[in-house]
């Protein structure tokens, strides 16, 4: 009972700071993008990081209000990701030197998020 009430709140935080992101994102971009470059086009370029460090609060929150089981579960998984992460970094950091395009940062910050989820929904499946 408890963890579906901190799960609802958990999601709403984090949710809502996705779509307030996704808005800001597309706005700063849109607005930005014609702007001659600048200190006032590099501070609109940043705004989306304001609820990108809400996102953050909400996560910090939600491992401050479970239980220590999950906590360290969900630390498992985070190290696992980040694992994985780092292999899949190294790898292909071997493969650039002959001559594969560079990849952005934001591919392997989806890898990590996207490992995580999955390292979550795999574990929850199988682990009895």
């Amino acid at each position: 009972m408890y963890e579906s009430k901190v799960n609802k709140i958990y999601f709403r935080e984090l949710f809502g700071s996705i779509a307030i992101y996704l808005v800001v994102l597309f706005t700063s971009v849109w607005i930005a993008k014609d702007m001659p470059e600048g200190v006032l086009r590099t501070l609109i370029a940043l705004l989306p990081m304001i609820p990108v460090l809400a996102a953050l609060w909400a996560v910090v929150r939600h491992f401050k209000r479970i239980d220590e089981y999950l906590r360290q579960w969900n630390l498992e998984n985070l190290a696992m990701a980040g694992g994985l992460t780092a292999i899949f970094g190294l790898t292909y950091g071997f493969m650039e030197g002959i001559g594969f395009p560079r990849l952005s940062m934001f591919v392997i910050w989806g890898l990590f998020m996207g490992g995580w989820g999955i390292i979550a929904c795999l574990r929850k499946k199988f682990d009895a």
